[in-house]
């Protein structure tokens, strides 16, 4: 299973308020889904299951705005060596 479903059922089942009204193109960020705790759930979930450490350099708006962006942040962090 590739992270996008993943971090999908994630936020709409820890993190949102109306699950129903999240998609893959939701803008987390401008649309209130994310706020600062729900982005600190988010990061230590992103740690565990895909084994990255996200630098604080890289927690930025830019970085979590849509599940698609969240997926390059990633894959962008386990490709560094």
């Amino acid at each position: 299973m590739t992270l996008g479903p993943q971090l999908l059922r994630f936020i709409r089942d820890e993190l949102a308020t109306d699950p129903g009204a999240i998609d893959e193109n939701a803008q987390l960020i401008d649309e209130g889904i994310l706020d600062s705790m729900a982005l600190m759930r988010l990061i230590t979930f992103l740690e565990e299951r895909a084994g990255v450490r996200v630098p604080d350099d890289e927690v930025v708006p830019d970085n979590f705005q849509t599940i698609a962006s969240i997926e390059a942040l990633v894959a962008r962090l386990q490709a560094r060596p």
